[in-house]
């Protein structure tokens, strides 16, 4: 098995060179990691304003599982419909009964007026009879005079 090795486009012409391409590389390397590490020292510090937003997340999530609890989340949108059909039942048949109230109220009313205004008529009638009765009292009198005078004389 032969392997062929893959060199690279420059080769070093001696053992010196390599070592002194070699530091080289290693201390530009380092340099790196020391200009990272320098980076890494220069960042701000966030813990207290991430522990700052657990709590306030912490807090959020317990007021959204407090308002979960309440009564209002539990229900869905066909509970509030029956719900609501069962109330306007209820409601209707209170307005049902109200107006039956009302009506036997009115009808009561317009029976007494009824009643009320027949009586103005029956007395009105009445001293239509008594007027003609007393005209025509008056006028057999009249004529009852006449023919006793008459007679009489």
């Amino acid at each position: 098995m032969t392997q062929k090795l893959t060199r690279n486009t420059r080769e070093p012409a001696d053992a010196a060179t390599a070592f002194e391409e070699l530091r080289r590389e290693i201390s530009l390397q380092r340099t790196a990691i020391e200009g990272l590490t320098a980076a890494k020292d220069k960042l701000p510090d966030y813990s207290l304003t991430l522990r700052d937003i657990a709590s306030r997340l912490d807090q959020m999530e317990k007021h959204v599982n407090s308002m979960n609890e309440r009564p209002g989340m539990q229900l869905t949108p066909l509970t509030i419909a029956t719900e609501m059909h069962e109330g306007l039942i209820t409601y209707r048949a209170d307005d049902r009964k109200i107006l039956v109230e009302a009506c036997d109220a009115l009808a009561r009313s317009l029976g007494r007026v009824d009643g009320m205004i027949k009586q103005r008529r029956s007395n009105d009638e009445q001293d239509w009879w008594v007027t003609w009765a007393a005209t025509g009292g008056l006028l057999c009198g009249v004529f009852v005079t006449l023919i006793g005078m008459t007679v009489w004389n």
